[in-house]
């Protein structure tokens, strides 16, 4: 696993993780550790600072001279195109910038009278016997969304988490400082035409180092645009090889067409893989699942995902492959929309995207416009502190409906009341110290949030890629694609219930015809039913696991929830979702070998 991190404090003694090489050679207290592309790291050095650019990164070398030179900038994530974070060395301190989809998290950890930080949590946890965050891992069970809202946390006890879009400094003195240099803010222009740049430089900055680029082309909007983009790039003296992961006996409907249709564009070499219904299903195998630094999204379709993996390294070997994950949670407006409508008393445009809203997801018009007032004139601390109440009283929140700060809160029979408690202390801290959002115009803030919790779950992804020797990235997640498309303003943002109207106008003269027309996404819940009834019996083991000895779930009631899932039971199948992603992923944790560091001792130096 590749990761990087350093030390900043007065100690003398402190460690240092094995078989590290440095970061910049004559800097004793930044670390590199294991493999990586040549191109993930590139620094730069003179007599007073040294710097380093950790990611995918438009920045010519020219750039980052000038950066040691000069010094880094707080607008530096944005200045090129690309995921990555800047670190910046002085006699002083240590700075990091972190990048605003979260693509390269970093933690930090107090410990030998200073402070280590780095971009995996699991390293850090090491240095102290891998004590898990209990408190957020109730909550990860009990209410994911309302997890990304604990900005600072990460599945470890004392390994804090620094937001996406912050400065990090640490000084010689051990003192940590974090603040925020970036948030979103409404600009005007051509938005599309702004888009459709961003996103072609993000999938350049990829394919131009890469030597086979892939890509998914799954038929949907977001691989596509990748698929497209990078084609027109590349075209006419390169291909990029657009893969197409199907069921063995499924040639031309639904996604399969929009994919064969896209394939034939110039510049895009398209093949197909087919997958048999049985042996790749979902939940299978869940006890191979390589260790990440937290559950990664694809846990419980592992099995399918590393046979993709496995096949485009061996076909292609594939040394850049890129996926359209994060493109849902930008370009699809949550429905907290309608309240920023009501706050900011565009009344009329309320009632015409809840009557939208209400339509598409065959609600109600009337309690949907109330949720939305009601939601307006309330906050979110105060509807966190009905979530915790309700999960400490056994009863539902007061304020769950279709238009909330925060999801209805679940009481699922398989929770035990320790795990409840635990996740309403959680609730009840962040609603307490939690920065107050603006009154009106705070759609973009609360996806900015949402971002930075799909990119750094995503990274955990990229680790299960790196284990298969595969090199994942997921464009949507940059920096500048974020920061442009939550420029838009709340007047010119698409409602809540249009599909992605802007990307469609941003690839309107490169999406086939059929695409450009296409407002769903594909369903995949049948295969994941399927999955669930043909591996119930080793599901049915996880019941007795990490979870149940730390006190989160009961295993007899979570059995029975696992049955009810396997057969359909409305409700029990979202429930225990979760659950077993959180149990393969502390199967794995505990299972391998933790991270190695070594003592140092600099008798006479301080560190620095």
């Amino acid at each position: 696993m590749f990761w990087y991190g350093g030390f900043r404090g007065p100690a003398q003694a402190r460690r240092e993780p094995r078989h590290s090489s440095r970061m910049w050679f004559d800097v004793a207290d930044c670390w590199l550790v294991g493999s990586r592309q040549e191109q993930e790291i590139r620094t730069a050095r003179t007599a007073s600072r040294s710097v380093a650019v950790v990611g995918s990164c438009g920045a010519s070398e020219a750039d980052l001279a000038r950066l040691a030179t000069h010094g880094v900038p707080d607008d530096i994530v944005r200045r090129w195109p690309g995921a990555y974070t800047v670190v910046e060395t002085t006699d002083e301190a240590t700075t990091v910038w972190t990048d605003l989809g979260g693509v390269w998290p970093i933690y930090t950890l107090a410990a030998d009278n200073g402070v280590y930080w780095a971009s995996s949590s699991r390293a850090l946890a090491a240095l102290t016997a891998q004590e898990l965050d209990s408190h957020q891992l109730a909550v990860e069970l009990l209410a994911p969304a309302v997890a990304r809202m604990s900005h600072d946390r990460s599945m470890f006890a004392g390994v804090a988490l620094a937001p996406s879009g912050h400065r990090v400094v640490l000084s010689n003195t051990g003192q940590l400082d974090v603040q925020q240099v970036w948030r979103p803010q409404s600009r005007s222009g051509d938005l599309p035409f702004q888009l459709r740049v961003e996103l072609s430089l993000a999938a350049a900055v990829r394919v131009e180092s890469a030597k086979n680029p892939t890509v998914d082309l799954s038929g949907g909007l977001d691989s596509t645009t990748l698929a497209l983009l990078s084609a027109e790039y590349l075209c006419p003296d390169r291909t990029i090889t657009g893969v197409t992961v199907h069921a063995t006996d499924a040639t031309t409907e639904g996604d399969l067409g929009y994919a064969r249709e896209a394939g034939l564009h110039p510049g895009i070499t398209h093949r197909f893989m087919p997958i048999g219904a049985t042996g790749y299903e979902p939940y299978r195998a869940l006890d191979t699942v390589p260790v990440t630094d937290e559950p990664a999204p694809s846990t419980i379709a592992y099995k399918h995902f590393a046979a993709q993996l496995d096949w485009m390294r061996d076909q292609f070997g594939t040394d850049c492959h890129m996926t359209g994950d994060g493109g849902d949670s930008l370009l699809c407006t949550e429905p907290i929309m309608l309240a920023d409508l009501v706050a900011s008393r565009r009344l009329r445009r309320a009632w015409t995207e809840s009557v939208a809203l209400a339509r598409l997801r065959r609600y109600a018009v009337w309690p949907l416009l109330a949720d939305s007032i009601r939601t307006a004139r309330s906050d979110r601390p105060n509807a966190l502190w009905s979530l915790a109440r309700a999960w400490r009283t056994g009863t539902p929140a007061r304020n769950a409906s279709a238009v909330n700060w925060v999801p209805v809160a679940l009481q699922p029979r398989w929770s035990t009341a320790e795990a409840r408690e635990l996740a309403a202390s959680l609730v009840t801290g962040i609603a307490a110290h939690s920065a107050p959002l603006p009154r009106s115009g705070f759609t973009s803030l609360v996806a900015a949030e949402a971002m930075s919790v799909v990119g750094r779950t995503a990274r955990a992804d990229v680790q299960l890629a790196e284990h298969h020797g595969v090199p994942l990235h997921n464009p949507f997640l940059d920096s500048r694609v974020v920061d442009t498309y939550l420029s838009i303003s709340l007047d010119s943002r698409p409602g809540p219930a249009e599909y992605k109207p802007v990307l469609r106008r941003a690839m309107e003269d490169l999406f086939p015809p059929a695409l450009a027309r296409r407002t769903t996404k594909g369903s995949f819940t049948s295969d994941f039913y399927q999955g669930i009834r043909a591996n119930l019996g080793a599901l049915h083991e996880l019941a007795d696991g990490h979870l149940a000895t730390l006190g989160l779930v009961d295993p007899a009631r979570l059995r029975h929830a696992l049955s009810s899932a396997a057969a359909g039971v409305p409700g029990a199948f979202e429930s225990v979702d979760p659950v077993i992603s959180a149990e393969a992923w502390l199967r794995a944790l505990f299972s391998a070998e933790p991270v190695e560091w070594s003592p140092t001792q600099r008798a006479g130096e301080d560190a620095s």
